[in-house]
């Protein structure tokens, strides 16, 4: 801790924590003094300089691997530290939302050594924002020797990129049953994401080699769940198995904490949020797999993103497996309970906050360890001993 706050220790944490909102200033190489983010809680720097980090797999081992959108490298955090040459590099477009998005290890990750990974892929053979230079979305694995991946891509699936370069959602989770969810925002195609058969708006689900699972709802096809817009959060609940998924509404509207169960139609574009107008109560009447979200947040655009469960009570036992996720322009992690049944919220509450950018990730190591990537920074939430 940097000598400023340690003397404004003694006056106070509140003193303090104003002092921490950006951390101590650090010379240049010097990894910056942990923030206080919450009530005995700090934020430990991992990556200080990070180049726009989209998403987060941590490994029993301890090695921290994260995704950077823009230039399509994997990144390694071994022993604490980050190392210098990327686990893998793809050749990722990243015009608008496009990029290197997802993220996932394989189950059987300590022998096989399989780092799954979605990304938008670029025609040109190198990373580039020209929207035109486009290939897909897809999803690949790399099989790990140490800290870098001992061969290319090894391809799983492929999924249309379209014209538009938003609304892509990318993220991924291996559902426990081994089998591969991913999740493909509509693109912009509204029409797309209410149809049964269409890819966009999907939530997919794939065998570990990229063929379809016999039992998916629909023989020969990978959509499990429809009607999305923008997913930005998958992880399956350690407790029931259950995957919940953040889906993000327009601007201005809600954004929605989902359960997903085979066959499931989260209504978009007829309904958002929970269904309540006359039009969308009609939608959810006539349509048998319509579901409404757990959770719905209010107006005010608060940019949910990642989603984790804590495995354990490093951070008190009233929270373990309650789920984590982040806020993306307000720069807190909140949780909140799950009641007996796992399948409703019970409460909700702020967890930290003070983050130094806007939050894209939140995970937890399986040793209970909680991990926040932030636009510019990949942090770790210690309490104070």
């Amino acid at each position: 801790m940097c000598r400023v706050a340690g003397r404004l220790m003694s006056h106070g944490l509140g003193v303090l924590s104003t002092l921490m909102l950006a951390g101590c200033f650090a010379g240049p190489g010097e990894t910056p003094t942990a923030l206080l983010v919450g009530d005995g809680l700090w934020g430990e720097y991992v990556v200080s300089d990070a180049r726009h980090p989209t998403a987060l797999a941590l490994a029993a081992d301890g090695r921290v691997f994260y995704t950077e959108k823009d230039t399509g490298s994997i990144r390694v955090v071994a022993a604490g530290e980050l190392l210098a040459e990327p686990f893998a590099t793809v050749p990722v477009n990243s015009a608008g939302q496009r990029g290197l998005l997802g993220i996932a290890l394989h189950p059987d990750f300590d022998d096989n050594g399989r780092v799954y990974a979605f990304y938008t892929r670029s025609d040109t053979g190198q990373a580039t924002t020209d929207v035109r230079a486009v290939v897909d979305n897809r999803v690949v694995y790399f099989e790990a020797d140490g800290n870098v991946a001992a061969g290319g891509e090894i391809f799983v699936a492929s999924l249309p990129a379209g014209a538009g370069t938003t609304r892509i959602g990318g993220r991924i989770a291996f559902a426990a049953d081994g089998t591969l969810l991913v999740t493909l925002g509509d693109l912009g195609d509204t029409t797309g994401a209410a149809s049964p058969t269409a890819p966009v708006g999907k939530i997919l689900r794939y065998n570990d080699d990229g063929s379809i699972p016999a039992d998916n709802p629909t023989a020969d096809s990978p959509v499990y769940a429809r009607g999305l817009r923008d997913p930005r959060g998958l992880c399956v609940d350690p407790a029931s198995g259950v995957p919940l998924m953040i889906d993000r509404n327009a601007d201005g509207h809600y954004e929605e904490i989902n359960r997903v169960l085979p066959g499931r139609d989260f209504g978009w574009p007829a309904v958002v949020g929970i269904a309540d107008s006359p039009e969308e109560l009609e939608y959810a009447a006539t349509h048998a797999d319509y579901a409404d979200p757990l959770r719905q947040t209010g107006t005010n655009n608060l940019g949910l993103v990642g989603g984790s469960f804590n495995p354990s009570t490093r951070y008190g036992p009233n929270v373990q497996l309650n789920y984590f996720y982040g806020e993306r322009h307000t720069r807190r992690v909140r949780y909140s309970a799950m009641n007996t049944a796992r399948d409703g919220f019970t409460s909700n509450a702020l967890f930290a906050h003070y983050f130094p950018s806007d939050i894209t990730d939140v995970a937890f190591t399986p040793a209970g360890t909680l991990y926040v990537a932030c636009e510019d920074a990949v942090l770790r939430v210690v309490p104070t001993p």
